[in-house]
């Protein structure tokens, strides 16, 4: 329900912009033409009939595009709908004798005849949309703080700070343009729309220089983890998304090029459908990028979080063991953050926690995970009286399964049990997610571990975080690229380009 009060409100302001902007674009126009040299000459105009519009100022502002900065103007306004042409008098040359078609809509719209993309006035629009875009981004900057405060693992901070993003980057040209500058048609029906379609490219093409930046790193971190772990085909993840992520975004620039070499792109229709192609592209890679930055944000921020000193159970998440049944330095990390975390409750609250170790033994393994951390626990001078194994799990999800269920059979009778769990530091927001999803509430404390690792192992989250919710992706690209189908489609259907 709420959701749909969202889209309700949201709806109801995109009315309201609408209905403001008809009254403030109808029954104006103000028709432009550059002046390559312009000398002082007068200029003049002469209109086939009087009864459609009448001229109200004409002009030569010193401000665009032109060597010498002139542009000349015509501003009038709409008596009835029809259709008449105004004619250019002037001695300069350039100016002199040009033939301007003018349609007026019944509604009081005033555009170049055949050219709806031509309708001025229109710098409420973007004023309009830089609103929305503030609005989008402090409602985005409550809602991360708030499920922040509710569930530090959710997927929803994940989207919201993609989102979030999203929006500020293209929050920024937007604010530009509200600017004065040389751009003179930049209130234009068509100056618009190239803007909007241009939200799709704004994020990938500011990005480049830095996922160029990301290729590099991945790739070092990828070759020295595979000097010091071997070739893997996991290990070479970094490189590959590195790649994808420059391929995809170099595409779209090579679109019309190609398109040119094999077909007529001239005709309206061909000019309509590339424009989508180079749409539909951005918008993936936005999509992705949004998501990357989400998930390492999400991430840090979840592995930097230490919960509480009040806790009850401390589950350790397994991981792989070395060939004689020992706690390899990844699970040793583990094991150590746990331990410290025990020690500084202990010397705060003077309060003890019992260890949960978690982890199955896997057929290469001589002895279950848990049985190996147990061993490092009891090393360690934990008493054995504080630690629970559990036995059963080959996965994150099992892991957090099973040890809830030991943790309610020791903690019956007991209300208000708190729980943490430690685990590498990037692997903290993906298993607090799964925790929430088995209802338990617990808060994660993350280990350290060398850099070259870590880069890799950041992008199998992301990898592991996107194909979680692969629907739910592939649903929302699928929305993302009929909205752009529908806005070039407008632009087609009305000639706004």
């Amino acid at each position: 329900m709420k959701y749909i009060r969202r889209i309700l409100l949201i709806i109801g302001i995109l009315l309201l912009f609408t209905v403001v902007n008809f009254f403030v674009v109808r029954s104006h126009y103000e028709y432009r033409i550059a002046i390559p040299n312009y000398n002082g000459e007068d200029i003049s105009v002469s209109l086939s009939r009087d009864d459609i519009v009448r001229v109200t100022d004409t002009g030569v502002k010193k401000r665009g595009l032109t060597k010498d900065g002139a542009y000349y103007y015509v501003q009038m306004d709409a008596l009835s709908s029809g259709k008449v042409s105004f004619t250019i008098h002037s001695a300069n040359d350039y100016l002199n004798g040009i033939i301007v078609d003018i349609k007026v809509y019944p509604s009081g719209i005033i555009c170049e005849e055949g050219y709806i993309g031509s309708v001025g006035n229109l710098m409420i629009v973007r004023y309009e949309i830089v609103f929305l875009f503030l609005f989008a981004a402090v409602n985005l900057s409550i809602s991360i703080v708030k499920h922040m405060k509710i569930n530090p693992y959710s997927y929803r901070i994940m989207y919201y700070v993609g989102a979030h993003t999203f929006t500020v980057v293209n929050l920024l040209p937007w604010v530009i343009s509200l600017f004065p500058t040389g751009f003179i048609w930049k209130d234009r029906l068509f100056s618009i729309y190239s803007s909007i379609t241009g939200i799709a490219s704004n994020l990938p093409i500011l990005f480049f220089p830095m996922i160029l930046i990301l290729a590099i790193l991945l790739s070092v971190s990828n070759v020295v983890l595979m000097i010091h772990e071997g070739f893997r085909l996991h290990n070479m993840l970094g490189i590959g998304l590195g790649l994808t992520l420059i391929v995809l975004t170099v595409i779209p620039f090579f679109i019309y090029p190609v398109a040119v070499s094999f077909a007529d792109v001239s005709s309206n229709l061909a000019v309509h459908v590339v424009s989508f192609l180079e749409s539909a592209f951005f918008s993936i890679v936005t999509y992705l990028e949004c998501m990357m930055v989400g998930t390492v944000i999400s991430t840090v921020w979840a592995q930097r979080r230490i919960p509480k000193f009040e806790q009850d159970y401390m589950i350790i998440l397994g991981s792989g063991l070395r060939a004689d049944g020992t706690v390899t330095p990844l699970l040793k990390s583990r094991a150590d953050r746990a331990v410290w975390f025990a020690a500084k409750q202990n010397e705060k609250t003077g309060k003890d926690l019992i260890f949960v170790p978690s982890g199955g033994q896997g057929e290469d393994e001589v002895c279950a995970e848990a049985v190996a951390v147990k061993n490092y626990l009891l090393s360690c001078n934990v008493p054995e009286g504080q630690i629970l194994t559990e036995e059963k799990s080959t996965s994150t999800y099992e892991n957090m399964k099973f040890s809830k269920e030991i943790i309610g059979e020791n903690a019956k009778g007991k209300e208000d049990i708190h729980i943490a769990f430690s685990t590498t530091d990037y692997h903290v927001f993906r298993s607090g997610r799964y925790a929430y999803k088995l209802g338990m509430n617990a808060s994660g404390i993350g280990a350290g571990t060398k850099w070259y690792f870590y880069v890799n192992a950041l992008i199998r989250e992301f990898a592991a975080n996107m194909k979680a919710q692969q629907k739910r992706h592939l649903v929302n690209v699928i929305y993302i690229v009929l909205l752009m189908a529908i806005v070039i489609a407008l632009s087609f259907r009305f000639g706004i380009m």
